[in-house]
């Protein structure tokens, strides 16, 4: 009881705080600084006075001479300026914020030069360290970023997000912070902590951290740089995510009831292929919920990323030979399955189970990385597995590539011809898609707060959907992809372009976006054969 009694004084103080901040910020017609993301990432605590602020612990001044407090009305900040004008510094404007930032300001800008010679080595508790990781990784949930980066280099760390899939940078550290981030990550927090993070060679983990209520996933991945290293952050799981329907993620009503379609056979495969981070992961669990309770679910997954109540969800250690994709799935096969989904095919192996597993009366879903859906039976005939055996009614049933596009932002786009950014592109365009598609054309406006000013409204699917039919199986057979998309064109299919082409015509996405997923619109390359003449 008295425990609990502690937490609701604590509780109780931090609310009173937080509208003490909130009263400052009404009165000064300011806001409160809550992150990094709302700073300069160039200004940096003030080295002049790292030390006097950081006996005060509540304030940093910055290099602009801007100065933050988490008590903005007191005595400290009156001294804080007559200390500033005793070097010759005028002061800045004065900012209320949490003192999470403040902290996190102070330790970057702090440095030790026995940490510098022993690299990687730190006296600071981990515990600190700890607190802005999962500051760190907070913000970036709140922002609805899926990767965080952190460069490591020999006199600075920078601190990049991708969000909607562009990345922007968020901050600037000092050197020992983000090594000293990026070793209490690995040290300390991963499911299975090394016994020492080693920056020379490359190492991947999976982290779960409980931030403010929320249980939230992470994947780290680290590599060797010259003069450093970088870790990968991704998230994997927010603790917030509601199921998706395929719908939601893009697909048309077509290639919606296409998968469905397949969803409901009783064996056969599944593939959903594109690059990395184009949303392979949430098309199979949306894939997942289709799956009737009656039936037996097993998915093999390298790490496990989004829990799925009605499957067993098997985690896969790829150096342990034992626990590979393939082996786990053979075992997963032994376990009565209806339904097995094999994270991502990455060798003949695995190849070899997903077709085994087909032909002996199991319905399968896995993932593969290809730039297209027909180029799917190139990649698993380059891993080994025969045309013939690909060809067999029994094995392939559904082909998927999808990749993601920016969607515009519907508080700020403007018509297409209003941007002057576009013009010079337009004839090109209005060439290849007529003068309709031009004319309800959509393009990026100046952003707002909606957007976070990025002229952003988050991302969709852009997809082709395959179901195989005979015709298709011969020419698999053939390995004649060629002569396949054009049988498939012929009778309604979408590629890519025209998928993009629909998403412009209807106001979804830029056309400078679109082309970034389907490449460059314009006569030469909507031409069957290229001409050099012109």
């Amino acid at each position: 009881m008295a425990e609990l009694g502690s937490l609701e004084a604590k509780d109780a103080e931090t609310k009173e705080q937080l509208a003490l901040l909130e009263q400052y910020a009404s009165a000064t017609n300011t806001k409160i600084l809550n992150s990094q993301n709302d700073l300069d990432t160039k200004d940096k605590a003030m080295e002049e006075m790292i030390n006097w602020c950081m006996e005060q612990g509540n304030i940093v001044v910055l290099k602009s001479a801007t100065i933050l407090s988490s008590n903005p009305s007191s005595r400290t900040v009156q001294n804080c300026k007559s200390l500033l004008l005793s070097k010759g510094i005028h002061p800045g404007l004065v900012y209320a914020a949490n003192q999470s930032l403040i902290s996190i300001l102070l330790d970057s800008s702090r440095e030790d030069e026995s940490a510098k010679k022993q690299k990687g080595e730190t006296s600071t508790a981990f515990s600190d360290q700890q607190k802005h990781l999962r500051d760190l990784v907070y913000e970036a949930v709140v922002q609805g970023v899926s990767d965080i980066h952190i460069q490591v280099r020999q006199t600075y760390s920078k601190i990049r997000m991708r969000q909607h899939g562009e990345l922007r940078v968020y901050a600037e550290w000092s050197e020992k912070l983000g090594r000293e981030i990026a070793s209490v990550a690995f040290n300390k927090e991963t499911d299975h902590a090394t016994s020492h993070f080693n920056p020379i060679v490359p190492q991947d983990a999976s982290m779960p951290l409980k931030i403010q209520g929320k249980d939230i996933r992470l994947r780290l991945a680290s590599v060797p740089a010259h003069g450093g290293f970088d870790m990968v952050m991704r998230i994997l799981a927010t603790g917030e995510e509601k199921s998706k329907t395929l719908e939601d993620l893009g697909y048309t009503v077509k290639q919606t009831d296409i998968i469905k379609m397949a969803m409901k056979l009783p064996f056969g495969a599944i593939i959903v292929a594109g690059p990395t981070g184009s949303g392979k992961t949430t098309t199979l669990a949306a894939c997942m919920e289709m799956v009737e309770n009656t039936q037996k679910l097993y998915s093999i997954e390298d790490p496990v990323e989004k829990v799925v109540e009605e499957a067993t969800q098997v985690p896969v250690n790829t150096d342990k030979e034992d626990r590979s994709f393939a082996m786990m799935g053979r075992a997963a096969l032994r376990m009565d399955p209806d339904v097995i989904i094999l994270g991502e095919m990455r060798d003949e192996d695995t190849a070899r189970v997903m077709v085994r597993a087909s032909i002996t009366g199991h319905l399968v879903l896995t993932t593969l990385h290809t730039n297209r859906a027909t180029a799917i039976i190139t990649r698993l005939v380059d891993m080994g597995i025969s045309p013939v055996l690909l060809s067999d009614s029994s094995v392939l049933r559904c082909l998927v590539c999808q990749r993601l596009a920016p969607k515009l932002c519907d508080g700020c786009a403007i018509p297409l011809r209003d941007s002057p950014r576009h013009q010079s592109f337009i004839p090109e365009w209005e060439a290849v898609l007529g003068p309709d598609v031009i004319n309800s054309a959509r393009a990026r406006g100046p952003g707002c707060a909606k957007c976070h000013r990025t002229g952003v409204g988050g991302r969709t699917v852009v997809a082709e959907v395959i179901w195989v039919d005979e015709p298709g199986r011969l020419f698999i057979q053939k390995c004649d992809t060629l002569s396949w998309e054009k049988y498939l064109k012929e009778n309604g299919w979408l590629d890519f372009t025209g998928r993009a082409i629909e998403l412009i015509k209807d106001g979804t996405c830029d056309p400078f976006d679109a082309e970034k997923v389907v490449g460059p619109i314009n006569s030469s390359t909507k031409a069957v054969s290229f001409n050099y003449r012109t």
